[in-house]
């Protein structure tokens, strides 16, 4: 042990040369979609084109991970579509409930529940085996009686729209579900095969729901798979549909995935993945390539009409504050496959500003310490470049 006396007697080190650190420049780019001539993406873009001049609906569903699960992208998105490119929306067609499953969430729709008796089942826990639907997790509860609900702090939910509470068939059985007025008085909801769980229709606009789960039958798990709108109203509808940790290959694994898609009966889905699979240890394009392939193929054989766009995986960092390689290989294989299976792509990074440009964004603010997830105003900018490439076929 040196005694603190003894400190000065010990040679200091002469200071050496700085490394010199090449400069990082914040620069998004505005760039094009690839391949938007795709036959369904042609009547996607026409069906919203014409939401102003002669109504109708249109929907986006966005499945994604942890990018996703917090809500900020998504819902920029379909604010500057409104706000920048004029197009009348109608809110969310699409929900899940990420309190219920006791995970993080960053909306502005509030759920609420006894929380001890809730847990979540995620679909990137290889000992978990779950009932899963289109988002990777699902809410579950063995209570007898249950009563939960959701708020926004404005009117989200308008007269005559139509909810369905995703739910197993088993669940209808072992389950009765109500819905509870201001007044208490409680309506049991059916429970329907065609939409996929506990239906309603909303009586008057109004900011939220609270509904009661009773159990019929001993030892049944109420299982919770997401939440569906169908609005009244017209105009653009989103959903938002994200897991922490998920790759191409988790969604499938998911039982009931083909099933909502084509209940949900989106005119866009807009497929964000890939940051996990470029995280792998044993990166492996091929690996890439059948798995974009199959759940392609499941999307289009729940709902052949739909569009689907290959959103490429933003740049990230994944050791020491290195770019991550893997990231810029992904992006050409979405690349490729957009070409081979006529999709839509977007390359994320390259609108970000190319490989390293993460390091920007966190000098900036938009992107957290991780270099790998960004902040609210971060999502907001990437949902911006977007939006400017699906803006600019809109004006075609």
């Amino acid at each position: 042990m040196i005694a603190f006396g003894l400190l000065s007697a010990i040679p200091r080190r002469k200071p050496g040369k700085r490394k010199k650190t090449a400069r990082v420049i914040f620069k998004p780019r505005t760039i094009a979609l690839e391949n938007a001539g795709s036959l369904e993406m042609l009547q996607f873009v026409q069906g919203v084109k014409e939401l102003s001049s002669k109504g109708g609906q249109e929907k986006i569903l966005i499945i994604g991970d942890s990018h996703n699960q917090c809500e900020d992208f998504g819902n920029s998105l379909l604010t500057y579509l409104a706000d920048s490119a004029e197009i009348p929306v109608s809110g969310r067609n699409f929900v899940f409930p990420y309190p219920l499953a006791r995970t993080s969430h960053r909306s502005n729709m509030r759920f609420f529940c006894q929380k001890e008796n809730w847990k979540g089942c995620r679909i990137t826990s290889s000992s978990d085996s779950c009932s899963w639907g289109i988002c990777g997790w699902v809410a579950h509860s063995i209570s007898d009686s249950l009563e939960f609900g959701w708020q926004s702090g404005q009117t989200s939910l308008k007269r005559n729209d139509d909810i369905s509470l995703f739910c197993p068939p088993e669940t209808a059985a072992s389950f009765s579900l109500f819905i509870c007025d201001s007044a208490g008085t409680k309506s049991e909801l059916n429970y329907s095969h065609s939409k996929a769980g506990f239906c309603t229709r909303i009586q008057k606009d109004c900011n939220g729901i609270r509904l009661k789960a009773i159990r019929k039958s001993p030892g049944a798990f109420f299982i919770l798979q997401g939440i569906g709108r169908w609005p009244a109203g017209e105009g653009l509808s989103l959903g938002i549909s994200g897991t922490n940790g998920a790759r191409l290959d988790h969604y499938l694994q998911a039982p009931d995935f083909q099933k909502h898609i084509s209940v949900l009966n989106p005119g866009l889905v807009i497929l964000a993945l890939g940051t996990n699979d470029a995280f792998v240890s044993d990166f492996q394009e091929d690996r890439i390539r059948e798995n974009l392939g199959l759940l392609v193929s499941r999307i289009r054989a729940a709902n052949p009409k739909t569009a689907i766009l290959l959103l490429g995986p933003p740049d990230h960092c994944r050791k020491k504050g290195k770019a991550n390689p893997a990231t810029k290989q992904v992006n050409l294989v979405y690349s490729q496959m957009a070409d081979e299976l006529d999709l839509v792509f977007f390359n994320q990074q390259t609108a970000m500003g190319g490989e390293g440009s993460v390091k920007a964004w966190r000098n900036k603010g938009l992107a957290t310490a991780d270099m790998v997830h960004f902040t609210p105003n971060g999502y907001t900018l990437q949902a911006k470049l977007l939006g400017r490439a699906l803006a600019a076929e809109l004006k075609r």
